[in-house]
């Protein structure tokens, strides 16, 4: 502890003990009312801070980034119009890797990528005895329309040797548990923290040398501004986005991308809230649009930023894909009025800085279709506002 209050300083990454090392200082700032500031060179935990301040509202927490790559310093926010197409030209069939490929969000990606002739090998650490029926019959009906392999396999360990090439690589494996960070043990932390990022870097160093061209990481919203009872599932998400990088740059010859998805409606382990959040105004993802985009953001013919976050409708041929990087959610706009209005308040002016939407405390929302960026904004703590208009 300083005249400032506590401080933590972490290193270019996470290691173990930083997790015990953060939650000891959130609580300890949260008893003594005292301000946290964070200081690393790349190890992430922005999210841990943002879940504490959720959970102790009279909290002040901070990050400071400093001596850091470029990719992990702090950047004014800058908006980008992307159309993710079709290129015209399918993926040809090739062998994908799909981890967590037995999960909800793996057998609807499997299921889209499977109808389109790619061999697929799933990696998951459950037993195909172990699931649902429903789920049985859904990797039979992939099994039915291409060459599936199955490894029952745990990918923050060790990968096995791969059934035939592998070209492409959906990451699509993690854990989903609640906790508030006053009452989670550190233990749990230290393992839910880094083994999604983990896992990700075996997958790539294990399958890179075979001739892996194209990773696509399944991250979430939950990273950029994390609900409370989220505080490690959105640790390991920001820790996955930031090892992603770092593999981006090791790794010149992979293309590799992260998807920050909200709520996948229907499947996948967050589908029993995603009715309720989607009612109230919440931009959930359907699994075939889901899907779909994943297809296209794994097609290395389609150029699109490194990191994005989505959310939103179906495409159609004059609303395609939903994206926007570095923003903290997405939704809709569908009132016309609505979506010019809006746009005028955050598109960058002619010879200008970007003038970002809102004020401070504030989350902005943000939609990209054929024509317009479309953003509002609701309080930090509220992302079941109503849409604007």
């Amino acid at each position: 502890m300083d005249d400032d209050g506590i401080v933590v300083e972490l290193g270019a990454r996470w290691r173990p003990g930083d997790a015990t090392l953060m939650l000891n200082a959130i609580r300890a700032a949260a008893a003594g009312e005292v301000p946290l500031t964070l200081l690393h060179r790349g190890a992430g935990g922005r999210s841990l801070l943002l879940a504490a301040s959720a959970e102790w509202p009279r909290l002040k927490c901070r990050e400071v980034v400093r001596d850091a790559h470029a990719a992990f310093r702090p950047r004014l926010p800058r908006w980008a119009h992307h159309r993710l197409l079709p290129s015209g030209r399918p993926m040809r069939p090739t062998g994908i890797a799909i981890s967590g490929g037995l999960g909800g969000l793996g057998l609807a990606v499997a299921a889209r990528l499977g109808a389109a002739g790619h061999r697929l090998w799933l990696l998951d650490r459950r037993p195909v005895s172990g699931l649902a029926v429903a789920d049985q019959h859904r990797l039979a009906a992939v099994a039915r329309a291409t060459r599936v392999v199955v490894h029952q396999a745990d990918v923050t360990k060790a990968v096995p040797d791969s059934p035939f090439p592998v070209t492409a690589l959906v990451h699509a494996a993690g854990d989903l548990e609640l906790h508030p960070l006053r009452d989670i043990g550190a233990g749990r932390l230290e393992r839910l923290a880094p083994a999604k990022a983990a896992g990700l870097r075996t997958l790539v160093r294990a399958l890179a040398p075979g001739g892996l061209r194209s990773v696509l990481v399944f991250g979430s919203t939950e990273s950029r501004r994390p609900h409370p009872l989220f505080g490690g599932y959105a640790l390991a998400n920001e820790l996955v986005r930031l090892e992603a990088a770092r593999l981006r740059r090791k790794h010149r010859g992979v293309r590799l991308v992260t998807a920050e998805w909200s709520l996948w409606s229907d499947v996948g382990m967050a589908s029993p809230s995603a009715g309720a959040a989607a009612a109230a105004g919440f931009a959930t993802v359907p699994p075939d649009w889901g899907a779909q985009a994943a297809e296209l953001l794994l097609d290395a013919g389609n150029s699109v930023p490194g990191e994005l976050v989505l959310g939103g409708p179906q495409p159609t041929a004059d609303r395609p894909l939903a994206a926007i990087a570095g923003v903290a959610g997405t939704s809709v706009a569908r009132d016309g009025q609505s979506v010019d209005r809006l746009v005028a308040l955050c598109r960058p002016v002619r010879g200008g800085r970007h003038r970002g939407a809102g004020g401070r405390g504030s989350v902005v929302r943000a939609v990209v279709d054929g024509r317009a960026v479309a953003t509002w904004t609701s309080p930090v703590h509220d992302w079941a506002d109503r849409r604007p208009g």
